[in-house]
């Protein structure tokens, strides 16, 4: 609430937009690292930020692969009606870079109580697989290959807020393995408080 009040909310693009019309997408997006540190709850966000770093750290060992300790976060919120058509996060033939995004992560934000009848899920298209909903229940934290899989977030019939981001590391070498091939959801405490400042934050 303090950052939306603040007016650091602006218009989510995709696609490498950033101005005019965007029919892809409907949301809106704050920089929770290089805002107004003032503003908010910069200590429940900090917090959150480590134990994210543990998880990259986590998923490092497990996979077998490097990941840069920077980390790319946006808090996004999604308004009544809001959505996200199908994409992928990081399209490596027409973005070839160094570093590229490796794992995306959300963190559901919303407030306890999440039904289906709510709408807003995350659709995930894992390789080879039926698609899978994932709801934006409070707290939960999500996973998935930035690169293979594809995902969408369903139009949602209350806001939804979420902080999302992603682990980057070098570029795959050709015939090394991919992340993962379908996305995980690790339930936490809805009601610890720490998701719980962040969501009055934004």
């Amino acid at each position: 609430d303090c950052l939306t009040t603040a007016g650091l909310f602006e218009r989510a693009f995709s696609g490498g937009k950033s101005s005019g019309d965007d029919a892809f997408r409907n949301a809106e997006m704050c920089d929770p690292v290089g805002r107004d540190r003032s503003v908010g709850l910069w200590d429940a966000f900090y917090a959150v930020w480590e134990r994210l770093d543990l998880v990259r750290q986590e998923l490092s060992a497990a996979l077998g692969r490097e990941m840069s300790t920077e980390m790319e976060l946006h808090y996004v919120r999604y308004p009544v009606g809001g959505y996200y058509r199908r994409h992928v996060d990081e399209d490596l033939d027409a973005n070839p870079r160094a570093l590229t995004r490796a794992v995306s992560f959300i963190c559901y934000l919303n407030k306890p109580g999440w039904c289906a009848a709510d709408g807003g899920e995350l659709r995930s298209y894992p390789p080879g697989e039926p698609p899978s909903d994932v709801l934006p229940e409070s707290g939960t934290l999500v996973v998935f290959d930035s690169a293979r899989v594809e995902h969408e977030v369903q139009p949602t019939g209350k806001e939804r807020l979420a902080l999302v981001g992603w682990f980057h590391a070098p570029a795959a070498d050709p015939g090394q393995a991919d992340v993962f091939d379908e996305p995980a959801s690790l339930p936490a405490a809805a009601e610890d408080p720490l998701w719980e400042m962040c969501s009055h934050e934004s």
